[in-house]
């Protein structure tokens, strides 16, 4: 493939049919972008690759691909290939190891991207755009990467602390009930460990979409570490936290994983606290949740803890 005479902010010759954020011309009417949501190691987070018109571009770990990837082991040195073709841009795996996925579902063959589906090469996720305008949509993008974690599409940890700082203050203002939810997976490292990071992902993502088919609209469901999550609920007692947190907790001891022909369960601890009025803080009631988390954690796993009373 022929290189432009177009250079990225780096300097490097960009090649033909891909051009890097605001370095292409000849922009076409109806344009087609690739923005980088989830990584590994969190790099490029928000990277926008345009695909032009009749371009065909590989995605891989070799350096002579269009978009390469070196430091992800995961993906294949060519792992897969976007064709854009008349008005429609197509995915294709490239025989690669760990497979190319659209929307969760392995492809098989060459399939048509959508505007928004989201494409996932090794642990690297991209959302895929194809509007009338792309500025709009980019943006719009990145504003939901900004609230949102790439790989399970919960509330990020910023998120999170906003509207925990907001649910806190507009219970103590009338006095009104607030419970903070926090779990996380037991063993998720030997998970990684046996299985692989890929199948990892797949377990965490698989975690957060039974979670949110349980949870209110009012309820805030966010990731706030590696394999921690919290759930901020708004006008819940602390009974009524744990009921919901027994809930989730025999339904992820309940969901089944498949890797390579092995199966296998997980199973979640759950630490909860509702806020106290002697609270000054909205970290408090934070703080209280995660020591109930390691006590639940402690005391055998597989487990709804609440708060120490005297350690409030």
């Amino acid at each position: 493939m022929e290189a432009l005479d177009t250079r990225d902010r780096t300097g490097t010759l960009t090649p033909a049919g891909l051009a890097l954020d605001g370095f292409d011309s000849g922009r076409p009417a109806r344009e087609a972008n690739v923005i980088l949501i989830a990584h590994p190691d969190h790099a490029r987070l928000g990277a926008r690759y345009r695909l032009s018109p009749g371009a065909t571009v590989e995605v891989g770990r070799a350096e002579s691909v269009e978009i390469s990837l070196p430091e992800v082991r995961s993906i294949s040195r060519s792992h897969a290939r976007l064709r854009y073709q008349g008005r429609t841009v197509t995915i294709e795996d490239a025989g690669s190891t760990n497979g190319t996925f659209v929307n969760d579902e392995r492809v098989a063959g060459m399939t048509v991207l959508r505007s928004g589906d989201r494409f996932q090469v090794g642990s690297v996720h991209f959302k895929f755009l194809h509007e009338q305008d792309p500025e709009h949509a980019y943006h719009e993008a990145i504003y939901q990467m900004v609230m949102r974690d790439g790989l399970t599409e919960a509330f990020n940890q910023r998120k999170f602390r906003e509207e925990l700082a907001r649910e806190f203050a507009r219970a103590e203002r009338h006095e009104r009930p607030l419970c903070l939810v926090l779990f996380d997976l037991d063993s998720f490292k030997e998970v990684n460990d046996t299985h692989g990071h890929l199948c990892g992902d797949m377990v965490l993502k698989q975690i957060a979409a039974s979670v949110r088919e349980l949870l209110r609209p009012e309820q805030v469901f966010a990731r706030v570490g590696g394999d921690e999550f919290a759930i901020l609920c708004p006008e819940t007692t602390l009974e009524g936290g744990a009921a919901m947190a027994e809930k989730l907790r025999h339904r992820m001891a309940e969901l089944a994983f498949a890797r390579e022909g092995a199966t296998f369960s997980v199973t979640c601890s759950f630490g909860l606290a509702e806020r106290q009025r002697e609270m000054e803080l909205d970290e408090q009631l934070f703080e209280s949740a995660d020591r109930a988390l390691y006590v639940a954690k402690a005391a055998g796993r597989n487990r709804v803890e609440r708060p120490d009373a005297s350690a409030i």
